[in-house]
């Protein structure tokens, strides 16, 4: 979970706070969070081949705060080449993005929501033990987002992966409603209280799988297409106190992920920063990053002989089904 997320959540409430005082606003019950093991969602693929003839192929996209602008670049590059996953996974920030374009979003609707939204109104502040925000305003955007479209209604199967504190594993979340699932997935440690459900409360996937390669492979992929936003970023610099906690935040996160990542068939790891929702500039870079990380790391497989066996599944993906509007969204045929 970065450090800068945090920071800036927390000035966006001390802000709001002063503005308009403190409110809570209310417990949340259990509700339909039903997440699963690892173990529990476990569907090997058949024989590499999925329904549609081809080998089932998952977009992971992992945690990262605003950095997340750069998955839609890799989302764009993706269109691009003809390559549709059957599965999305993502954490944290990967996990609503994911959602975007699991429920049928182009990545340049996706782009012209993220870039409308504003920050202050996802802050909800409460008094509530373990965190100062609820997140029951993102989990409502979300699911305006979505259309309030179940999760398993989706046209393309979609996982959120969060961060159980009973077992500390991460779980996924692959049906209800996906505003709360994105929820858990991004209640960021001490800054939004921890998500509760049946069996204990939830916490931001990016604890412990920030890239969440190996639920992809529970839900039954063959060929996976990871996405860091966070371990090739710049760091902080300096020895000041946010500087150094925020590099040794970096170090752990990173150092618990790299092996995680190493197990993707294709990882794309674009450099890219963005510091607040007002930073146009660079938005914009992050995206392109996003895009040319992804056109450039999708070459460099292809052309690896190492991965001859992966590379003939790559090649064997159809393009894109045309994708049409219906009722102001976008649906598979």
């Amino acid at each position: 979970m970065p450090l800068n997320r945090l920071t800036a959540i927390s000035a966006a409430a001390a802000i709001a706070t002063v503005l308009s005082g403190c409110a809570h606003t209310g417990d949340i019950g259990p509700g339909d969070l039903k997440p699963r093991s690892l173990s529990q969602a476990q569907r090997p693929a058949l024989a590499g081949v999925s329904q549609a003839g081809r080998p089932t192929v998952a977009l992971v996209l992992g945690g990262g705060g605003l950095r997340g602008f750069a998955h839609i670049g890799v989302i764009r590059a993706m269109e691009e080449a003809g390559i549709q996953p059957d599965i999305v996974v993502g954490t944290s920030a990967g996990a609503v993005v994911g959602a975007a374009y699991a429920s049928g979003m182009t990545s340049g609707q996706i782009e012209t929501t993220a870039r409308n939204i504003k920050l202050s109104s996802l802050i909800d502040l409460t008094w509530a033990p373990g965190g100062f925000m609820r997140g029951n305003n993102l989990a409502k955007w979300v699911d305006t987002v979505t259309a309030s479209v179940p999760i398993e209604q989706f046209p393309v199967r979609f996982a959120a992966v969060a961060t159980d504190m009973g077992s500390e594993t991460p779980v996924l979340i692959d049906s209800g409603a996906a505003g709360r699932a994105i929820q858990a997935s991004a209640a960021v440690p001490g800054a939004t209280v921890p998500v509760p459900y049946e069996h204990g409360h939830l916490i931001d996937g990016g604890v412990t799988s920030l890239v969440p390669v190996r639920a992809a492979r529970a839900m039954g992929a063959d060929v996976v297409i990871a996405v860091d936003i966070y371990c090739k970023g710049p760091r902080s610099d300096g020895m000041s106190v946010p500087g150094v906690v925020s590099r040794v935040m970096r170090t752990q996160s990173c150092l618990l992920a790299a092996p995680e990542m190493a197990e993707a068939d294709v990882l794309i790891a674009p450099a890219v920063s963005v510091s607040g929702m007002s930073a146009k500039d660079e938005q914009d870079l992050a995206v392109l990053a996003g895009y040319e990380a992804a056109r450039a790391a999708l070459a460099r497989f292809m052309a690896d002989p190492a991965r001859t066996e992966a590379q003939a599944r790559m090649r064997s993906l159809s393009p894109a089904p045309d994708r049409r509007v219906a009722s102001g969204r976008v649906s598979r045929p």
